[in-house]
């Protein structure tokens, strides 16, 4: 999510850069134009070989044409083998929302470099990101350190958006992809979603099933998932644990897990203030919440240096925990952390979460009545259910769950449908046994939303499976696009586990 605005949350804001310039939407009243040839070899297209770029020209919102058009951007990466047709075209939605696809053509053109040998490989800007007619709100390009502040950057945005907000949902972004396969004249896709990609192939696939041949999601989350976390605090729990199951006595799991608690409450009673560039920020029982969250998801990198920088901060050395801070940029407040390769939209992001999800209140009250549905919803649930991190502090950790979108000005739009059939194809979930941010658990769920789904749960790494270094995982997935099944898992064996720090 990062099942989305993570997370679930999703890919995340946290680990996200902000694109820089762009336009809005097409104002209202402009004519839709014909779609645009594809400008084959242009200089603007992508650094991989045998690339063709184009866009098309779609409606904002196709039930109301009066509000204009916008553009959308592709990429098509041919086959190596151009003395044969392609088998198939398979097309990959990187996640966030937000994230663009064609910004890691390279990126995949390497990751599948087998597929490459007999499958085209389909990049599809979602509307309002990179060359899909960038939107901005103004708000959420520098976040405020607070989730209060957040939470409010979020209800802006939508304000300012205005009707033009109701653009920006999976179903148009879905819709847009078959836009472009129309274009291309493929006649099926085989669907390749990451994180919050999973959630909109889903939608794809409930909105065109003739057009499916197979989906391959992975860290994948159901199209109905619980707005209130609770797998996710259950895998950060689980992945501790399995991290110091496989340590050879570097760390014990439920200790770390105490320790966790004992640094919590500590700092929900004394944060520690610090500064991220210019600002000052306190680091509170959120932020190690939101710390622990992201190194999860991040493993196996980061995720075995947490025992070691939970216990020297109870010993009030918290050189460990600041650094660490600094790097993911946590919430107690939440500000943008930059990773250069990848253009992210968080006005984007805001509004295909807003607009999508589930909520944890009546969407057709107006704020204040939401305000109090939402606090009166959280007291009821146990406290136990989200030890060791204290439910206020793990429900504000993600940026799509929780109260993110409470002051969203729409009250009248319609969430994502989750009940509409999905087509009978063969569908590959792959989760990471150590993700915190869309779990197994949760891959499982997906799986079960279609009759033929295999839950492939890969040892020892976290958000995003196939980005392991061996490229066991993206085989798995070519030979399953290839022939249909998981045929041959035994690699998995070899990825070692996640170092723990001394």
């Amino acid at each position: 999510m990062k099942p989305m605005f993570t997370t679930a949350g999703m890919t995340a804001i946290a680990l996200a850069v902000v694109a820089a310039g762009g336009a809005v939407a097409t104002p209202a009243g402009r004519a839709e134009t014909p779609p645009r040839k594809p400008h084959k070899g242009a200089a603007d297209c992508v650094p991989v070989s045998g690339a063709v770029c184009g866009t098309v020209r779609v409606p904002l919102v196709r039930a109301r044409p009066e509000l204009g058009g916008i553009t959308v951007a592709y990429a098509l990466i041919r086959h190596r083998g151009t003395s044969r047709p392609a088998r198939g075209t398979v097309t990959i939605n990187p996640g966030g929302p937000g994230d663009s696809a064609i910004a890691s053509a390279s990126r995949y053109a390497q990751m599948f470099s087998g597929l490459l040998t007999d499958h085209d490989l389909l990049l599809v800007d979602p509307r309002g990101v990179n060359r899909s007619t960038p939107v901005q709100c103004g708000t959420l390009e520098s976040l405020p350190a607070t989730r209060d502040g957040f939470v409010r950057a979020v209800g802006e945005c939508g304000r300012r958006l205005g009707t033009r907000a109701r653009g920006y949902t999976s179903a148009e972004i879905a819709d847009d992809i078959d836009a472009v396969r129309a274009r291309l004249g493929i006649e099926r896709l085989d669907m390749l979603g990451q994180s919050y990609g999973t959630y909109l192939m889903t939608v794809y696939a409930q909105r065109h099933p003739k057009r499916v041949r197979s989906m391959v999601l992975s860290s994948a989350y159901p199209l109905d998932f619980d707005m209130w976390a609770r797998p996710n605090a259950r895998a950060a729990r689980r992945a501790l644990r399995l991290v110091c199951e496989r340590s050879a006595g570097a760390c014990d799991g439920d200790q770390v897990l105490r320790d966790i608690a004992r640094l919590a409450q500590r700092l929900r009673a004394q944060p520690i203030p610090y500064t991220l560039g210019d600002q000052q920020r306190r680091l509170d029982d959120t932020a190690l919440a939101s710390i622990v969250y992201n190194l999860a998801g991040r493993a196996p990198a980061d995720i075995g240096g947490v025992p070691t920088m939970v216990r020297s901060a109870l010993h009030a050395d918290y050189t460990a925990l600041i650094d660490a801070a600094r790097r993911v940029a946590p919430l107690s407040g939440s500000a943008l952390r930059q990773v250069e390769e990848q253009p992210f939209n968080p006005e984007q992001a805001a509004a295909v979460t807003c607009n999508d999800h589930p909520t944890a209140w009546n969407r057709k009250a107006p704020v204040a009545a939401r305000l109090r549905q939402f606090s009166a919803r959280l007291a009821a649930l146990p406290e136990q259910e989200y030890w060791p991190f204290g439910k206020q502090a793990w429900t504000s950790v993600s940026y799509s769950r929780g109260n993110a979108c409470i002051r969203w000005p729409d009250r009248h739009g319609q969430p994502q449908p989750t009940g509409l059939p999905l087509p009978d194809v063969p569908v590959l979930v792959v989760s990471g046994d150590l993700d915190a941010d869309t779990p197994t658990e949760q891959g499982r769920q997906a799986a079960r939303q279609f009759r033929r789904a295999t839950v492939v749960e890969v040892p020892n790494v976290g958000h995003i499976a196939e980005n392991e270094p061996s490229g066991c995982v993206a085989a798995i997935q070519t030979g399953f696009i290839r022939d249909l099944q998981a045929s041959d898992t035994s690699c998995l064996a070899n990825i070692p586990p996640a170092p723990v720090q001394p």
